[in-house]
């Protein structure tokens, strides 16, 4: 699992054109919701601020992993979209890239890392953030 954590949004607006750009905000609904910075939530935050800035954002979509083909395939961009903003990781980023190769890709999000912790007395297993 990736952990993330939110780019500045200062960063975002400076990669978006507020004329040209027509914004679909796309979030991953598994890694990212757990880490606190994507899920249902988080989209609608980000979609709300940036309406209040005045970018043109039509739609958005919660998908459970937009790094696995098989969720990113189905999404059905409104045909106007021609910028996505990503609440995921670099690895989804990346896939929606592939699947959409017409369209702007926007980060919203910076990976973290992940550790995977396995308690040898119970055999559990856990995941932590290496600090950075």
């Amino acid at each position: 699992m990736n952990k993330t954590r939110p780019a500045k949004y200062d960063e975002i607006k400076g990669k978006l054109d507020l004329k040209k750009d027509v914004i679909s905000v796309i979030s991953c609904n598994t890694c990212t919701r757990l880490s606190n910075t994507g899920g249902e939530k988080k989209l609608r935050m980000l979609a709300n601020r940036l309406r209040k800035d005045s970018f043109n954002v039509v739609d958005g979509f919660l998908i459970t992993m937009p790094c696995v083909d098989s969720y990113i395939e189905n999404v059905e961009l409104h045909p106007s979209v021609n910028t996505l903003v990503m609440l995921a990781c670099s690895c989804g980023c990346a896939n929606a890239t592939t699947h959409f190769p017409d369209k702007k890709i926007v980060p919203a999000l910076q990976d973290r890392g992940t550790e995977i912790i396995v308690d040898s007395k119970t055999n559990t297993k856990r995941w932590r953030v290496p600090k950075t």
